[in-house]
């Protein structure tokens, strides 16, 4: 075609046709308005259409990617998902996480035989979730019940549901984390030894226990405080769950402060390793703590599960994340 031939003429000519060539594509409608009888651009060596411009354009637009399209402006669709899956999945996760929380902070052995709505009125009941969450807890369970079972629901519905599984799914985690935590407070020797020699070494005994526990509390401060808070509040109280009276609280600094010793005695470990033989897994497996902290008389193993350089890595990877995220939080309070 004669202007297509054109095209080639421009490109390998000098630089400044190629502007106008674009110029004349990005502003051909203001073109047409402002001077309706030019029908043709001249430069050296050639000219182009104003019809060859529109060809070219229609050529450019047809080769560019499909937009995608969406049921809503807010909630774009997942082409390469099937929310049915997540929804069904997302339900899935949620009740075990019902029951796991059920299970730690009601009490009760025959939590095994309810239904899932029973694990949110018991919860709601005894104000460990709140009624605004309760009523949301039961609407998901709702509508996940409709999908799974064939039910008509409408795709902005359904992703809508798919996205506030995730939410429903972190809050329960994190409360269930909190409870476990309060009853390792409640059970746990380990946080109520009382043979410290100053108020300054006790505090430097609950940063050791801090650093050795704080993978069971999901690596957060937020955790650690409430269940603290949860604790000591129940020591105050006229039925104290444990003899020894109340635990010191650690300030984010001093949470920051067990995080580094953390990474620095799996960073220890994971160098050990490459060189023990196997039967020397067990002593490099245990905490050594600073010298400034003093003759803390205790230790255990670092890693609870199987010794090895994966579980290590593993560690090391979700502690150096948690530090990051508290530094940085750290930071921004002073």
């Amino acid at each position: 075609m004669e202007w297509i031939k054109s095209i080639a003429e421009l490109i390998s000519s000098l630089a400044w046709p190629v502007t106008a060539l674009i110029l004349a594509i990005l502003f051909r409608r203001d073109i047409r308005q402002r001077l309706k009888a030019l029908k043709e651009l001249k430069y050296p060596g050639g000219s182009i259409t104003m019809q060859e411009v529109e060809l070219l354009q229609a050529s450019v637009e047809q080769n560019q990617p499909r937009r995608i399209e969406t049921d809503t402006p807010e909630q774009p669709s997942l082409p390469f998902s099937d929310p049915k899956l997540a929804i069904a999945q997302g339900r899935i996760d949620v009740e075990r996480e019902l029951f796991r929380l059920s299970w730690r902070a009601l009490g009760q052995s025959e939590v095994t035989n309810w239904r899932t709505t029973r694990h949110i009125d018991g919860l709601e009941r005894a104000d460990v979730i709140t009624s605004h969450f309760a009523q949301n807890l039961r609407s998901f369970i709702d509508v996940a019940n409709r999908v799974i079972h064939g039910t008509d629901v409408s795709p902005h519905l359904m992703a809508r549901t798919a996205s506030i599984a995730v939410d429903l799914l972190s809050t329960l985690r994190y409360k269930r984390l909190v409870y476990e935590a309060q009853r390792d407070f409640e059970g746990h020797g380990l946080w109520h030894m009382r043979e410290r020699k100053s108020k300054e070494q006790h505090l430097y005994y609950i940063m050791s226990v801090v650093a050795s526990q704080i993978a069971e509390y999901g690596y957060e401060y937020d955790v650690y405080r409430e269940a603290v808070d949860m604790f000591n509040a129940r020591q105050r109280s006229d039925t104290p769950a444990a003899p020894g009276g109340e635990l010191p609280v650690l300030t984010l600094d001093q949470f920051v402060q067990a995080l580094e010793w953390r990474e620095k005695e799996l960073k220890r470990l994971r160098n050990d390793l490459r060189t023990a033989k196997w039967d020397e897994y067990d002593k490099a497996n245990r905490w050594t703590w600073p010298s400034e902290w003093g003759d803390l008389r205790w230790s255990t193993s670092i890693l609870r599960e199987r010794v090895s350089q994966f579980s290590v890595e593993q560690e090391l990877m979700q502690t150096a994340a948690a530090l990051e995220r508290h530094r940085t939080r750290a930071r921004g309070r002073q």
